[in-house]
């Protein structure tokens, strides 16, 4: 039986990228790991009632730089499609993958940590930028767990516990994209770590959803100088002033 079958691993996809489902697919089968696909949310196709259901655009304004795309709005709703089926089929604890990633050789190995793993709200397993980390803790001799000042700005792969998914469910509509929410984990009471080394990377054979999706532009460029000085000071104070978790 695949280690998988004790932790779901779901994969968030769009109907339209069978390419990236198909690089998935064979990585993770390559590996005996068993997976659910979730398919993801095209903001295009979302009506302006659907969006405003989910999304405010005057919180957006207050406290975000820009304004979201359709894209990063549709983003934002097929990670929380996932949340809700956690909570829904109080799911203890997931990892849940974009499409647009390689699975290195220890992915394998982290699902055989799930009984540490899960007392965790949310544990980061990619980080494109490689941030620094303000406190290493040791978990076994193949990872170490990580906190941050600076929590990495992507959501490419992440492990969830059913508080966690509780926690970032409790906002009644979003205004930020999904990895700069996680980075405002505070707000939330949510705990986010990072798992070193780092069991996903990034692949650079394919173009972000969003990007395709916003005509080559991941986000909007709608801002204004002192709203995006407003937003650079409100982050620049929480990371001088919280960490993003306690061991």
């Amino acid at each position: 039986m695949s280690l998988a079958n004790h932790c779901p691993v779901y994969v968030i996809n769009l109907d339209c990228a069978q390419e990236r489902m198909l690089s998935m697919d064979e990585q993770l089968s390559r590996n005996e790991i068993n997976y659910e696909r979730i398919p993801a949310v095209k903001g295009n196709n979302l009506t302006k009632t659907e969006i405003n259901i989910e999304y405010s655009a005057i919180l957006n304004r207050k406290y975000f730089r820009a304004d979201l795309s359709l894209g990063e709005i549709g983003c934002y709703i097929s990670h929380k499609n996932v949340w809700r089926k956690m909570v829904a089929e109080n799911i203890e604890f997931a990892v849940i993958l974009e499409d647009d990633m390689i699975i290195e050789k220890n992915f394998i190995e982290l699902l055989s940590l799930t009984d540490t793993l899960k007392k965790y709200d949310l544990i980061k397993l990619a980080d494109n930028r490689n941030h620094k980390p303000k406190q290493i803790s040791s978990l076994d001799q193949r990872f170490e767990l990580i906190n941050f000042t600076k929590i990495p700005n992507c959501a490419t792969g992440y492990t969830l516990n059913l508080a966690g998914a509780k926690k970032l469910l409790s906002r009644d509509k979003f205004y930020r994209p999904v990895d700069i929410d996680m980075q405002f984990c505070q707000e939330l009471d949510l705990s986010v770590f990072g798992l070193r080394p780092y069991p996903i990377s990034e692949n650079k054979s394919f173009a972000s959803d969003i990007t395709l999706l916003n005509g080559g532009f991941h986000g909007t460029k709608s801002t204004s100088f002192i709203r995006n000085i407003k937003y650079r000071i409100h982050l620049w104070y929480l990371r001088k002033t919280h960490i993003s978790g306690e061991f």
